[in-house]
């Protein structure tokens, strides 16, 4: 069988730098990988062909044959020496060789490494920078202006708020669970006497009825603030007349002292009959 053939410094050479090339595109597309060279070393195999084969084996070979021999004293000498004396000049020129494929690999490996940074740093450069970036000081004082703003505005609405009128809503259903029980027992009585003198005349000729709620918002002092029609009668004549009436009793009696220290503003809610026979009932 023929051994194979050894592979040339000029072929290793080309191999070499064939990989540095490869493993530069790769590098500059995103993909690295490292690359182990290791060098192959071919040992040397000694054959000697033998002439005329011995019968008896050798127990120990120094050489490798087609056929057994057994060597004997000075000719086994002579023939060393021979065989020595021949191989020198191809050892010398093996190792000059040998050296010149060292000088070229090492020379490729530095080509390689020399390779291998270069493409390190232009992958750095490339580096896509970062999106975020660090607040300017303007950034800064905008939003720090945003937030006293928007502060501010949280203030004045607490503040709008808490001078806003505090307000109790009575009626005939609660008013009984109030201070102002009292006090909305006479404005109803008030009411129902200044309404009754000053019932509508055209509502008594036209003997009209009608229900409306409606309800009336007083200052502390029993002084009118606001009149809110809630639902209507369905006729004009009678939620006019309704307004009238209020406004004729005022002012009323101003709140008890102990009720304002509590509230503002009293709302008093009340559903408005006007009869058919001329009469006015609140409840």
């Amino acid at each position: 069988m023929a051994a194979p053939a050894a592979i040339s410094s000029a072929d290793k050479l080309g191999l070499t730098l064939f990989m540095a090339g490869i493993i530069h595109a790769l590098v500059i597309l995103g993909i690295s990988f490292d690359v182990d060279i290791s060098r192959s070393v071919s040992q040397a195999l000694e054959v000697v062909l033998v002439v005329s084969p011995d019968k008896e084996r050798p127990e120990k070979a120094d050489f490798l044959a087609q056929e057994d021999q057994v060597g004997s004293g000075e000719a086994e000498e002579k023939a060393v020496n021979q065989q020595q004396a021949a191989l020198q000049p191809k050892k010398q020129s093996a190792q000059s060789e040998h050296t010149k494929e060292q000088q070229a690999l090492a020379q490729a490996q530095k080509a390689l490494l020399q390779t291998e940074a270069d493409v390190a740093i232009e992958a750095s450069n490339k580096k896509v920078p970062k999106q975020s970036k660090a607040l300017t000081t303007a950034d800064l004082l905008r939003q720090s202006e945003e937030i006293a703003k928007l502060q501010a505005e949280i203030n004045e609405a607490v503040t709008s708020y808490s001078r806003r009128p505090r307000k109790l809503h009575i009626n005939s259903i609660n008013a009984h669970k109030y201070k102002a029980a009292s006090y909305e027992a006479a404005w109803q009585r008030k009411i129902e006497r200044v309404g009754n003198l000053n019932y509508p005349g055209e509502v008594r000729r036209k003997r009209l009825s009608g229900t409306l709620v409606m309800s009336v918002e007083l200052y502390a002092d029993g002084n009118l603030k606001k009149i809110i029609i809630n639902r209507r009668s369905g006729h004009k004549i009678i939620d006019d007349a309704a307004v009238n009436i209020v406004k004729l009793s005022a002012p009323f009696a101003p709140l008890p002292i102990d009720l304002q220290k509590d509230i503002d503003i009293l709302v008093i809610t009340r559903t408005w009959q006007f009869l058919n026979e001329g009469s006015l009932l609140t409840r």
